[in-house]
């Protein structure tokens, strides 16, 4: 595989057009914009969406964090994350730049937290990922050369 098998997509998780647990890719952040303002104007969507439920998902293997891909012909890995519908196929979402996959990670972590606390369910429910000690976007080095990273809680796209 190479990089040019992933397609560039704007990813929306929930948002002001869609329902909380909808993922929702767009070609680009103007197409995106489009589709906000076609939906406010009650006028049919132009630009091409493809929309995914989150209900009962999971990300796989969570716990580590981001996966990683190297390519050749690219200097740095990248980082990706496999979330796995109920009954689909699974959705891999990369990016080269880390800080660009946090928000859509995050967005969806957030998501799948949700449902397990609408079905009361504690943190080894099915779709748990297991509570995490870091956060792998905010690795820092302490003295003694381990990482040590608080957990955080951010904001996400919407």
């Amino acid at each position: 595989p190479s990089a040019k098998d992933w397609k560039p997509k704007y990813v929306v998780i929930g948002g002001i057009i869609a329902q909380p647990w909808m993922m929702n890719m767009y070609r680009s952040k103007s197409e995106y914009d489009i589709a906000v303002i076609e939906t406010q104007a009650r006028r049919p969507v132009s630009v091409k969406v493809k929309q995914f439920s989150l209900q009962g998902a999971r990300i796989q293997n969570d716990w580590q964090g981001p996966q990683m891909v190297k390519y050749k012909n690219k200097l740095h890995p990248w980082k990706y994350i496999v979330v796995l519908p109920v009954s689909r196929n699974p959705i891999k979402i990369s990016s080269p730049n880390l800080s660009q996959l946090k928000p859509v990670h995050e967005g969806i972590r957030r998501v799948l937290l949700a449902q397990q606390r609408d079905r009361g369910q504690g943190p080894q429910g099915p779709t748990a990922a297991p509570v995490r000690e870091r956060d792998p976007y905010q690795q820092q080095q302490n003295g003694d050369g381990r990482y040590d990273g608080g957990a955080t809680q951010g904001g996400g796209s919407s």
